[in-house]
């Protein structure tokens, strides 16, 4: 009986890491198609008990390898952008932007699963595939590394356009973000993802 139960549970382990490899793959294929990406997006944050703490709007902007412009319009404005290397978060009303080192683990960058190499997600995710309707495709994330921002990420596209990216974290705050008006491949100038601070700007430097 034992050994009938061992067997059992080799086989279910051998198909759920088949499944595993198989959603990898097919996430890969839709982010191997996204060269660039343009959208507008509206994004919620709520906490543990379902109540809104935050909601934003604003323009992003991706392009593959590793450039990234996330810009926050309302209800304040916020500019986080990277050239693949430096990271600057610019703060025109406090007149201050601070300059990092672009963290490389997807697992604490989640734009990096736009911007970075697709190839790389299944190191840093497990990834599973979730139901959708027939024009869809969503897929969740779960950081390998203990040390993660968040403890899932649940994507959701549409043919090649990304719709919805919901990421949760142990302590049960969710925040929603939804593209709208997505371009997808569009020519993107390398310029639109570096920053100089204008003059007057207070600047931290981290690295």
């Amino acid at each position: 009986m034992q050994r009938f139960l061992a067997i059992v549970l080799l086989s279910m382990i051998g198909t759920f890491a088949q499944a595993a490899d198989d959603a990898a793959a097919r996430l890969n294929k839709v982010l191997l198609g996204l060269k660039s990406m343009q959208a507008d997006f509206s994004q919620q944050t709520t906490d543990g008990k379902g109540r809104v703490i935050q909601a934003q709007t604003g323009r992003m902007s991706v392009k593959r390898p590793g450039l990234f412009r996330w810009e926050t319009l309302k209800p304040s404005s916020q500019l986080v952008t990277t050239n693949g290397n430096d990271l600057w978060i610019y703060d025109p009303e406090l007149l201050q932007a601070t300059k990092q080192k672009l963290d490389h683990q997807v697992g604490n960058t989640p734009a990096l699963l736009l911007s970075g190499d697709p190839r790389l997600l299944n190191e840093s995710f497990v990834i599973s595939e979730e139901q959708g309707s027939a024009s869809e495709q969503v897929f969740l994330l779960k950081p390998r590394a203990k040390d993660a921002l968040f403890d899932h990420l649940r994507v959701r596209f549409k043919g090649s356009q990304l719709q919805q990216m919901a990421l949760a974290d142990s302590l049960g705050q969710k925040t929603d973000i939804r593209f709208l008006n997505v371009k997808v491949n569009p020519a993107l100038p390398s310029s639109l993802f570096e920053f100089t601070p204008p003059k007057g700007v207070d600047v931290i430097d981290e690295i």
